[in-house]
């Protein structure tokens, strides 16, 4: 009877684990070792394929487009995520108090980040169009020039960097908030007991108890800062975009521009097979690192 019992059990969770594992195996596992080994060939999507080893990391590496795309890239990860998290954590303090409408106010934060990055992107575009966008409009009302948001290299970067911290800084605020309502408030207490001020709460109990969610939060918003690709794919040119003088070229974009305009597709595998190495060594370096700062303890 016992040996029956635990067949079924072992059977209902293969049933489960099985398509888990297919799942992973096609969607997963399969594109990256097909990407991988595009990037040791010439494949440009026609019917000749030659091995050409690791040349094309060599001519990536060599490139000042794809350096330049990786610098880019650099730039929008560092600013979006300082400035989303930064304003999560403030505006999750915030709204974890006696706040008037906090809930609906909770509500409206997170709303952007649950809509259509294209529709966001065209709705930017048109708000911000130089000619006849209404936020020109009314600058020029007040006596001040129209302004270049996304046709100037010097604007163009720092107004996608806007947009992302705009439609995505509300959904880190509810993980924060989710973090702040898991601390033991008589923490809290014994603090107020020692004379303990808001800052010195602060700074000694809810950062502290907020490290887990903080090391969730930069490391989902790391890997999403280097995937972009929507919003400078709508915002700034489409096809054949990428902002004035390469502006806003992140390096996702500067891969589907070589695979899907250039028909480079070896090129690109190569390109997308470095982000990827990229993305595997700073996941590996928080994880390692999170030992230091991030604390697991019971509250």
């Amino acid at each position: 009877m016992a040996k029956t019992k635990s067949a079924q059990h072992a059977f209902i969770v293969a049933s489960f684990l099985l398509p888990s594992f297919i799942g992973f195996f096609v969607f997963v596992l399969l594109p990256v070792i097909a990407t991988v080994g595009l990037s040791f060939t010439n494949y440009s999507g026609g019917r000749t394929l030659h091995l050409v080893g690791l040349t094309n990391y060599f001519s990536a590496i060599r490139s000042s487009a794809f350096l330049g795309s990786l610098w880019v890239t650099a730039r929008f990860v560092v600013f979006s995520v300082a400035f989303q998290l930064v304003l999560a954590f403030i505006f999750a303090v915030m709204l974890n108090g006696r706040v008037f409408a906090r809930t609906f106010l909770r509500g409206l934060y997170f709303l952007p980040s649950i809509l259509s990055s294209i529709a966001i992107g065209l709705a930017f575009a048109l708000i911000l169009n130089p000619k006849q966008g209404p936020v020109n409009m009314f600058l020029q009302s007040l006596g001040i020039a129209k302004q270049p948001w996304l046709t100037s290299p010097k604007s163009a970067l720092g107004t996608l960097i806007f947009v992302t911290v705009w439609q995505s800084f509300g959904y880190y605020m509810v993980l924060f908030l989710a973090g702040l309502q898991s601390i033991n408030p008589n923490l809290y207490e014994c603090a107020e007991l020692d004379g303990a001020g808001l800052l010195r709460k602060l700074l000694s109990i809810t950062i502290p108890m907020l490290t887990p969610t903080t090391f969730f939060c930069i490391t989902t918003a790391i890997i999403k800062g280097f995937q972009v690709f929507d919003l400078v794919y709508i915002m700034t040119g489409g096809q054949q975009g990428g902002g004035p003088a390469r502006s806003t070229t992140v390096l996702i974009y500067d891969i589907y521009r070589n695979a899907f305009s250039s028909f480079r597709m070896g090129y690109a595998s190569a390109e997308a097979t470095i982000l990827l190495i990229v993305l595997l060594v700073i996941t590996t370096v928080q994880y390692r690192s999170q030992k230091g700062w991030v604390s697991y303890e019971a509250t």
